[in-house]
C-alpha cells in the first residue's frame, strides 16, 4: 500500500513533469495573440469596425477641436439652422430678413443721386445693433447707400446711381442684423 507521503510526492512530480502544462495548439494561439497586444486596455483603429462608434458611445463633451481635422466639418455635417448667434464667437444676435419693395415705391420715378429711405420690419432689431443690407436686383440704378437699425425695424437708404430718372422696380432688400 502506498503511503500518503509517497502519493503526495508522486502528485508533485507529475505536476512538475507537465501534468498541468497546456497542449501545443493553445500555446501557439496564445503566442500569436500575445504578440498582437500593444498594451492592456488599448484598442486601435484596426480593432474597430467601420461606423461602430456612435454618438451614444462617446462621452459628452469629449470630442474637442484637437480631435477634428482641419476642414473636416463642412456644411453637409451641420444641420439647417443649427448655427446661430450663440455659436459664433463674439455675436449675441443674428437676424435675417427679406423686405419686398411695395408697388407704390417701385413705380415712382427718382432723379439721379436721390436717396430713397425704405423702412423694413425686422422683429428683434434694436437701435444699438449693426445691420447690413443688399439690394436684391439685377441691373438697376439703385444701390444701398446706408442702413439704420431701429426698434423692430431697419431703414435702408437706396440711392439712384444712374444719371437719369429711374424706378427701383419690384425688387427686394436682404437684411442681416447682428450685435456683439
Amino acid at each position: 500500500m502506498i503511503s500518503t507521503r509517497i502519493a503526495l510526492i508522486m502528485a508533485v512530480a507529475a505536476f512538475a513533469a507537465g501534468g498541468f502544462v497546456m497542449s501545443p495548439l493553445p500555446q501557439a494561439i496564445a503566442a500569436v495573440v500575445a504578440t498582437d497586444v500593444q498594451c492592456i486596455g488599448c484598442v486601435g483603429t484596426s480593432d474597430v469596425a467601420g461606423n461602430a462608434i456612435t454618438a451614444a458611445k462617446i462621452k459628452d463633451n469629449e470630442v474637442k477641436a484637437a480631435e477634428i481635422a482641419t476642414n473636416a466639418v463642412g456644411s453637409s455635417e451641420i444641420a439647417t439652422d443649427a448655427v446661430g448667434a450663440a455659436e459664433l464667437q463674439g455675436v449675441t444676435k443674428l437676424l435675417f430678413q427679406e423686405c419686398a419693395i411695395t408697388t407704390e415705391v417701385a413705380s415712382f420715378t427718382y432723379g439721379p443721386g436721390i436717396l430713397l429711405g425704405y423702412l423694413c420690419t425686422v422683429a428683434g432689431a434694436d437701435s444699438d445693433d449693426f445691420a447690413i443690407a443688399t439690394w436684391r436686383a439685377a441691373a438697376t440704378c439703385f444701390d444701398v447707400s446706408s442702413v439704420e437699425p431701429g426698434e423692430g425695424q431697419v431703414r435702408v437708404w437706396l440711392r439712384n446711381e444712374c444719371p437719369v430718372n429711374s424706378q427701383p422696380g419690384m425688387n427686394s432688400i436682404a437684411i442681416m442684423v447682428f450685435d456683439k
